[in-house]
Parts: C-alpha cells; structure tokens; sequence
C-alpha cells in the first residue's frame, strides 16, 4: 500500500522585496489609516514575519515526524504482508497432513485398531495412528499462532495508518498557519496608499543593504579555537554571512534557522534533521557556561530558533524572514533555553 506524499509548498520570497514593488498591489484608500506611522506598519510586519518563522518551524518538525510515520507504517504493512504468506504456509501444511491421513487409512485405522487381535499389527497401527496425530495437532497449533501473529500485525498497521494521518493534518494546520500570517501582512500591506508602500519598501530595502554591508563586513576566516568537524562548521557558517533568510531553505544561496545549522554541520560530515526542536534533540546537551565553537543554541521551549555559537558570546543566525544570515550577540536574543552539541 503507498503512503501518501505530501507536497512542499512554494517558497515564498520575502514580501518586503518584491510585494512591496509598485503596482504589484493595488492601492486601498478607503483601507489606508493616515494616523498609522511607517514604523508602526514596520513592527505589525515584523509581528507577522515572528508568526511566520514559528509556523515553519513547526511545519518543518511535521514533515520530519510525517516522514517517520510512514517508514513505520511501510514496515507494519511489510510486516502483515509476511505474516499472511506464514498462514497460507501453515495452511498447505494443514492440508498436508489431511491428504496423509486420508491415504493412509485416517479414521478407518481406528477401526481397525481395536478389533485386531495380532499384537505385532496392533503395534504397527497405533504407532502409524499416533503420528497422523501429533502431525495434525502440531500443524493446527502452528496455524493458531499464525493467525495470532497476523492479528496482532493488523493491529499494529491500523495504528501506524491512524497515527501517520493525524500528523498528516498537523502539517497541514502548520502549513495553513503560514500561509495566513502571508496572507495578513499581505493585506496589512495592500491598505497602505501607494507612497506609503515606497517609502516602506525604500526602509526595507536600506535596512537589507546596512544588514548585507554589516554581513560582508563581518565576514572573515575563522581563526579562533575550535577544531576538527566544530572548525568546519563555524567556518562554513562565516562564508554563509549575508546571504538572506528564506523559509523552508538550506542553501546554498538563502536559509532558514535550521537550514542554516543543518548545512553547516553537513560540511563536517554530521546529519541533521530540518527542524530546531528535532536537533535539540539530536545530541547531548551543554550548560550556557559551557558552549564551546560550532555548538549549537537553541530559543524557546519547545525550540523554534536555533542558531550556531562561535565564541566569545556571539553567535550566527539566520534570524527571520526580511533579514540575513549575520553575527548576533547571545546575550541580545531573548528565551535562550540550551545548547547542544551534534
């Protein structure tokens, strides 16, 4: 039986770059509120970009659990499938034991048992008798545990089935929870008059240029104490500076938080999954005083940020939507709840 596939849905590029253009939404006077200040549009944006962030990082979980599903599924499916080809094995072996039985006398050797009054033959008889019967017996008892075992394995497949559809219309609900936070900034930005959506597009796009400008500043050849598969990965995280967020990525032009960890930790050879709390849970945990270069540290609870520790309290992330892969103070971020080290 197939397992359903479920399709990505399109990335979409951040809307402060190109929903913003002229003309590409329409004007709504009668929506527009002249009291309301760019930079108060600004945070409802950035409220929404929040929004969006957690939703995706909650819909790329989804699709990893999604995934695991239904590899338990195939392998209760597989399972039945095997436990159907041991029945019908017990069963040519029942039918077996009754074509024996038939030819060579079955029931009529009963008969023929207790009215004989040759010892030698009463010997030779029930010995035959006894073995038609200990192979009947052990063919039915082999038949019952095999129909046992298949019971139990439709089971444990109707389980796996119901399992893997409620996580199914999890993603689903994580995928909807994006697309209605796009959908309001979209709206919120389509009731601004045409000058106020230039001028907040000409604020987006300074603010993108300072934060490129900074990136490429920063960017450098690491040099510091790290070693090994850590080395590679803060090292492949300073190359990564200025490139933009985008969710759902991981590379090589744009990133998400888990994206950008996740490629980081593949240049040095260690797998991660694409999702903040699943590579929480990927290795062992480190106190904050004990973070070391390429360890990893996570936000909230359960974690829906991660970015990767360089030293001296800093780290690199890829933020949210409308910013850029760049270097951040660990003492700027709020909800810090842990570190780990893949």
């Amino acid at each position: 039986m197939a397992t359903p596939r479920f399709i990505r849905p399109a990335l979409i590029t951040p809307l402060l770059g190109a929903a913003l253009a002229i003309g590409v939404l329409p004007a709504s006077a009668g929506l527009a509120e002249p009291q309301r200040s760019i930079a108060d549009v600004q945070r409802q944006v950035d409220a929404l970009n929040a929004k969006v962030d957690a939703a995706v990082e909650a819909y790329d979980q989804a699709r990893i659990e999604l995934s695991a599903a239904a590899r338990r599924t195939a392998a209760a499916q597989d399972k039945l499938a095997q436990q159907a080809k041991v029945i019908n094995a017990q069963r040519r072996a029942m039918s077996q034991v009754a074509v024996a039985a038939y030819r060579t006398g079955g029931a009529d050797q009963l008969v023929s048992l207790v009215t004989t009054a040759n010892p030698e033959s009463f010997l030779d008889r029930a010995s035959s008798l006894n073995q038609i019967s200990t192979h009947q017996n052990d063919a039915m008892r082999a038949l019952e545990v095999a129909q046992l075992a298949y019971q139990q394995a439709q089971a444990v497949t109707r389980q796996q089935l119901a399992a893997q559809k409620k996580i199914a219309a999890n993603l689903k609900t994580q995928r909807d929870a994006i697309q209605s936070a796009l959908s309001q900034e979209r709206s919120l930005l389509s009731s601004l008059q045409a000058s106020e959506r230039r001028r907040l597009a000409a604020a987006a796009a300074a603010r993108r240029a300072a934060q490129q400008a900074q990136a490429v500043h920063q960017r450098a050849s690491y040099h510091g104490p790290a070693s090994g598969q850590a080395s590679v990965a803060v090292r492949f995280a300073y190359a990564q500076l200025g490139k933009p967020y985008q969710w759902g990525a991981a590379g090589p032009s744009s990133y998400d938080c888990s994206g950008l960890t996740m490629a980081r930790w593949a240049a040095a050879g260690v797998s991660l999954p694409h999702s903040s709390s699943a590579q929480y849970g990927s290795g062992p945990h480190v106190d904050r005083a004990d973070l070391q270069p390429g360890d990893l540290v996570f936000f909230g609870s359960p974690a829906y940020h991660v970015a990767i520790y360089i030293g001296g309290g800093r780290i690199i992330a890829a933020p949210h939507t409308g910013d850029v892969v760049k270097i951040q103070s660990l003492s700027s971020m709020p909800s810090f709840s842990g570190g780990g080290r893949p």
